[in-house]
């Protein structure tokens, strides 16, 4: 029988059990270090370089063994630190460092997003359709920055394997939030927080739009008039990048979404039942680990 293995996170937590194929890729893409503890079926937890067999992949996959990207694998400690405590501004000043060194790309991003739901005639049908996997693809891009990636304008169009769970969520929680907001308003803001994360989900994990959902909704439990005020203080950052000569919005809408990224990161860490509670990015066997939070 293959050997299972079960790998201690970032945050102290064993994950598994996961075939060699999945410690394989979570080498590659850079969630299992060598020096990240891995314990191989009941023996006691080792180092993964002192695995013959999982040490040879860190030569072959060429991987040195830092800078993780998000995903639903056992993560190795994020490149933005998290506070201990919820704090809108302190989000909002860390999203300002963050998108300061790629703000160029990230407005890039954020420019072709807009334009192409303007389009005259046929805006809000592209909108409809591709949006949500855009959506997904500008999550990858900012989660991937805070856990010390370079973020690339390509990264936005690097999600449509999650087409169409993407297009489902979108029309899903458009529907809903719309009937929402016809209901004297609130109760469309309440749906708009709730599901405001179910993109970052599928971002990081193979999961039905519906589990990207609920994971939103269990993560944001406790925190959604929190979140409320973030997306209050985003107000005044878009108005001045508005007036900077209007185009500065393209540089504050990355800002406003990224400080939601680290609410999201700070959530996971949260809620780590929330987080465990689907499957990682690419599971294909029935008992794939869970995802851990990180932070």
């Amino acid at each position: 029988m293959p050997a299972q293995y079960r790998i201690i996170g970032a945050d102290g937590n064993e994950y598994g059990p996961a075939s060699h194929a999945d410690v394989s890729r979570w080498i590659r893409e850079g969630r299992v270090a060598p020096e990240t503890l891995v314990r191989r079926d009941d023996e006691a937890a080792v180092e993964a370089r002192s695995l013959p067999e999982i040490a040879t992949l860190f030569t072959s996959l060429a991987v040195p063994g830092a800078a993780p990207p998000p995903g639903g694998g056992p993560p190795l400690a994020a490149a933005a630190a998290l506070h201990g405590e919820f704090r809108v501004w302190t989000f909002m000043g860390q999203a300002w460092e963050l998108v300061k060194p790629h703000w160029l790309h990230l407005a890039g991003m954020f420019f072709i997003f807009s334009a192409l739901g303007s389009i005259r005639s046929f805006g809000p049908f592209v909108e409809l359709v591709f949006g949500g996997v855009l959506l997904v693809g500008i999550w990858q891009a900012l989660l991937g920055m805070l856990d010390g990636r370079k973020p690339d304008i390509a990264m936005m169009f690097g999600a449509f394997d999650r087409f169409g769970e993407a297009f489902l969520a979108h029309l899903v929680i458009s529907v809903l939030t719309l009937l929402g907001f016809l209901c004297f308003i609130v109760p469309g803001i309440i749906l708009y927080i709730v599901w405001f994360f179910s993109f970052a989900v599928l971002a990081e994990k193979r999961t039905g739009f519906w589990d990207a959902m609920q994971e939103s909704f269990a993560l944001t439990e406790g925190y959604r008039w929190r979140l409320f005020l973030l997306m209050l203080a985003c107000l005044p950052i878009l108005m001045l990048g508005l007036l900077a000569a209007i185009l500065g919005v393209f540089v504050a809408l990355p800002v406003c979404l990224t400080a939601f990224a680290l609410a999201y990161r700070w959530l996971q860490a949260r809620h780590p039942a929330a987080v465990s509670a689907a499957g990682d990015l690419a599971a294909a066997a029935p008992s794939q680990p869970a995802a851990p939070a990180q932070g």
